[in-house]
């Protein structure tokens, strides 16, 4: 479901040293995501990620625009990185989620981070059912995780195979939750008409 958490170290190479940043350590509070289908199966994808950041590290680093800069590099890097391990499919074609962009706020006070990634992909859209495939990596939830797919008016969802909690909310609108601690079994599949 593309919602790993984007933290870690990474290294960077400047001129001929190389150089380690670690990205500030985070509490992940939780993540909710959004899916827009377009008719010409473009996804528009909208994941943000709630963060309790104890340090106020964030809060520092947002100040600063060169340290800033550098942080949503290094996010966009670490999410592209998750994205390239998964094997995403639309009707029969692996296609490549891109990152395109990052946002880092806070929701009231300086511990109270979120990190939002908005990433693209596209597929090739057929008549009658189309799908969507997304293999990756099994896990254990860290933190409560909720997504919506919301394809065109008209459209149908004709199965949802996920891990979590999955509803139908209306013909063309799918609600996924899962609890912290729940198995994700590391594939889902979504047939749809358009």
């Amino acid at each position: 479901m593309l919602f790993a958490v984007p933290r870690g170290k990474v290294k960077r190479a400047r001129s001929s040293e190389a150089q380690v940043y670690v990205v500030p350590v985070l509490e992940p509070l939780s993540a909710i995501g959004f899916f827009s289908v377009s008719r010409r199966l473009e996804v528009y994808q909208v994941i943000v990620f709630d963060y309790i950041d104890a340090s106020g590290e964030y809060a520092q680093i947002v100040e600063d625009e060169e340290k800033l800069h550098r942080e949503l590099e290094i996010l966009t890097a670490n999410m592209q990185g998750f994205l390239d391990e998964e094997e995403v499919v639309i009707n029969g074609e692996r296609v490549r989620p891109r990152v395109l962009s990052v946002d880092v706020g806070f929701r009231g006070t300086p511990e109270e981070v979120y990190i939002a990634f908005f990433i693209y992909f596209k597929g090739k859209p057929v008549k009658g059912e189309n799908y969507y495939e997304n293999i990756y990596e099994e896990e254990v939830t860290e933190y409560p995780i909720s997504a919506y797919w919301l394809f065109p008016p008209g459209s149908r969802v004709k199965s949802v195979e996920m891990s979590g909690d999955v509803a139908l909310l209306a013909p063309n609108i799918v609600a996924v939750k899962l609890e912290e601690g729940e198995r994700v079994q590391g594939y889902e599949r979504i047939v749809f008409t358009l």
